[in-house]
Parts: C-alpha cells; sequence; structure tokens
C-alpha cells in the first residue's frame, strides 16, 4: 500500500512549471504603484563579474553566513558540500564559482534583457529569441514573449529590471539538479535524487524547487516523507540576502535583478497547485482510492492523476490568455485591480525568512480545494487544448465562469500582496 501510495503522489505532484505563467507581466501589475519602485530612479545596467569583483569578500561572507543558517533552519536542508564554497582566492571564472557556490545550474545564460508588457513590445530595439535567453527545454510558454536587449552602462527603469528578473528562474535555475537527472553538476551538489516530478518533461527537475508540500498530514509525510524534499523558501532567502547586499553595496541592478529571482519562488507559492499535491482530495479519499487500487480498480486512483494534471496546465492557460487578452483592450478590468489591490497588504504578518512556509504556502492550501472545484465546474463547459502553446484554441472562450473568475481574482490578490510584502522587505533600509 505504501509503495502505490508513492506512486500516485509522486506522478500526481508536479506535471507543470508554471505557477500563474509569465511572472512579468504580473509582477508589473502588483509592484507599479509601489512608492519605493515607482520613485525609484533609473538604475545602470552592469554584468555579474563586476559585482563579484568588487564585492567578492562580503559575497563569500554572506553566503557561509546563509549556509550555517541554512542547515539549522530549512527542513530537510542538504547541506552544501564544502568544495562548492567560493574560494579565498576569486579565480579567473567568478560566474561559475558564484553560481555553483549557489547550486543553480551554471549554464544559465544570464542574458541581459528586459522583458515589456505585452503590447508595449518596442521593435526599434534588438530582441532576444527565447533560445537565447533560457536553457534548453520547452519553450512554447515564452515563444511569444519579448526580450529587449539592454547595454552595459545604459540605464534601466527599476521595475522593468525587478519585474523582468521575477520570471528569470523558470529560464532553467533549477534544472537538472539532482543526482540523477542529466549533466555534470548533479553529480556534485548534493541533493540527492530528484524527490518528484514528471519525467517525461524536463522541467520538471526544477519542481522541488517551485513547489512546496509543507501543510500535509503526518500520514502522508509517513508514507510520502519525500513530499518534505523541497526548498522555494530556501531559494527565497538566499536571493533575498543578496538582493540586500548588492543595494547596500551600490550595486542596485543585481539588487533589483536578485530581488526578482527570489520574488518568483514566493508567486508560485500563490498557486494552490504548487502548494498542495492533490487539491480537492482529503486524506480519507486518498487512503480509499489506494485501498481500491490495491484490489485492482485502479481507475479511479488513475483519475484523480489526470485530473490534477489538466486543472493545474488548463487553469494556467485560461488565466493567461484572458490577461493578455484584457491587456490588449487597455481598459479597468477586475483581474488587474485584483493584481494591484493594496486593501490586504496589512493584514498580513511582516515579511521573515519562514514567510513563505507559514503564510504563502498555508494560504494556497487553504483555497486549493475551493480553487479546484471551480476549475472542474468550468471544465465541464470548456473545451480542453492541447498544450500551453495552443492558447489559441480558446478563441471561442467568453470567460464567462463566475465561480472560477472569483477564485482567480482572489488568488491574484493574494499574488499582489506578497509580492509587495516580499519586494518591500528587500528594499527597506
Amino acid at each position: 500500500m505504501k509503495l502505490t501510495f508513492l506512486l500516485l503522489l509522486l506522478c500526481a505532484t508536479a506535471p507543470s512549471a508554471w505557477g500563474w505563467s509569465n511572472h512579468t507581466v504580473g509582477s508589473y501589475l502588483a509592484l507599479q504603484d509601489l512608492p519605493a519602485l515607482r520613485d525609484a530612479p533609473q538604475v545602470e545596467v552592469e554584468p555579474l563579474e563586476r559585482f563579484l569583483t568588487e564585492q567578492y569578500p562580503a559575497v563569500l561572507a554572506l553566503l557561509e553566513q546563509q549556509e550555517t543558517f541554512a542547515r539549522a533552519h530549512f527542513t530537510q536542508y542538504p547541506p552544501r558540500p564544502d568544495n562548492l564554497k567560493l574560494p579565498a582566492v576569486p579565480s579567473d571564472n567568478l560566474r561559475h564559482d558564484f553560481l555553483t557556490a549557489l547550486r543553480i545550474n551554471p549554464e544559465i545564460h544570464l542574458a541581459m534583457v528586459i522583458q515589456p508588457l505585452p503590447g508595449k513590445d518596442l521593435p526599434e530595439r534588438e530582441h532576444l529569441q527565447a533560445n537565447q535567453v533560457m536553457v534548453e527545454q520547452t519553450l512554447s510558454p515564452w515563444n511569444r514573449q519579448r526580450f529587449i536587449v539592454i547595454a552595459e552602462h545604459e540605464k534601466v527603469a527599476a521595475l522593468a529590471v525587478l519585474a523582468s528578473a521575477a520570471d528569470e528562474p523558470d529560464y532553467g535555475h533549477d534544472i537538472n539538479l539532482f543526482s540523477d537527472n542529466p549533466g555534470a553538476v548533479g553529480a556534485v551538489y548534493g541533493f540527492g535524487p530528484q524527490p518528484f516530478g514528471d519525467a517525461r518533461f524536463q522541467y520538471s527537475s526544477q519542481a522541488p524547487f517551485h513547489m512546496g508540500f509543507f501543510h500535509e498530514s503526518a500520514v502522508v509525510y509517513a508514507a510520502a516523507g519525500f513530499l518534505e524534499r523541497s526548498w522555494p523558501d530556501w531559494r527565497a532567502y538566499q536571493y533575498m540576502g543578496l538582493a540586500r547586499l548588492a543595494f547596500a553595496s551600490g550595486h542596485p541592478y543585481w539588487g533589483y535583478r536578485f530581488l526578482g529571482w527570489g520574488l518568483h519562488h514566493i508567486q508560485d507559492l500563490t498557486q494552490p497547485y504548487h502548494a498542495k499535491p492533490l487539491p480537492g482530495v482529503d486524506l480519507a479519499s486518498l487512503l480509499l482510492l489506494e485501498g481500491k487500487a490495491i484490489a485492482g480498480f485502479a481507475e479511479d486512483k488513475q483519475a484523480s492523476i489526470e485530473r490534477v494534471a489538466t486543472r493545474h496546465m488548463e487553469v494556467e492557460k485560461y488565466q493567461s490568455t484572458w490577461l493578455r487578452r484584457v491587456l490588449r483592450a487597455g481598459q479597468p478590468h477586475p483581474m488587474l485591480a485584483a493584481y494591484a489591490d493594496v486593501a490586504q497588504d496589512k493584514t498580513y504578518p511582516p515579511y521573515s525568512v519562514d514567510y513563505l512556509r507559514e503564510v504563502v504556502s498555508a494560504e494556497s492550501v487553504n483555497d486549493s480545494a475551493a480553487f479546484d472545484e471551480a476549475i472542474g465546474q468550468w471544465l465541464e463547459t470548456a473545451p480542453v487544448s492541447s498544450d500551453f502553446s495552443s492558447g489559441n484554441q480558446l478563441h471561442s472562450e467568453d470567460f464567462d465562469h463566475p465561480a472560477l473568475n472569483q477564485q482567480l481574482f482572489k488568488l491574484l490578490g493574494h499574488f499582489g500582496a506578497h509580492s509587495r510584502i516580499y519586494v518591500s522587505a528587500g528594499l527597506a533600509p
């Protein structure tokens, strides 16, 4: 029974990589009226190597402080192997040393680009294609996005840097870091075998850094302890520390960029399918599914797996397609208002290192069953498209689904509030 239960959860936990699709667009909408960003001066673009060269001792000290803290604080944290520590004397490959010390994919491009809001593509500027910005993976969700090249020493709006960076962790930061993944780093990073994810999709190897199942029952953890091996809260902590160091040392471009990287992980956990393995299925139902499967009637179990995968993917497409249309229309809309609504911001506790786990994730878990039910009601009347890039198959969709839309606006309000809280903490003196 335990093995079958594990397989059920393993197959269902990470069919998709997105947490509200393009994080850049959501970040613009959530943060555009935040005074600390709205009134911020433009920042000068600089390469990563300049920041690392000028602040090397401080970066080295910070990463060691973070490692000590992580070992003591984060659940199931795999200690960083000592040979990945930044060397005491900088080598001639600062970027590689830094990325491996952080234990992110050293092959990422770190392209100097910003994304504009849809409809503001600046066609006169040089653009990069998606495959020039991210490591090789399924590119279809990003093929419609625009990546505008920015040059060293160019002055750029702070919000543009931060919002663009919020999408970057999906460009390959956390792909193939486990010992059973392809590539060289999985064997040396110390994360062990990939705990969960759908092996059919390359990007699923990032799931344990972009999902966090922090609020399951003791019975679930006893049967599926691998669910505790996820670290989005650690990533948010790493990047917050780097952002604060960059701001304090006169490198605001990298301050905003690091802050955007951490923001991504906060935003991912506002998507209930990133916080709950099987939304809408309680413990008693899980055990019933297993009992029936053991008795030779596995149809209900397989249906649950397929249901989660389908609903996660389809609601992302629904929201993304609708948002693009709303932005093209250029008119006020409840979805835009949900991102920007600051009314809830003061109802949350101050940001802390446990905020993602104890506030963001817990809230998503609480909302997961109602969200899942609303998606199911919608899908009973809406056609299912074949893949993420085929959003044009929804051309006849009228988006007139009150129950689903109510849930979406509520969750996007959480996305906006938690984004502002995280960013405000990073920008505080």
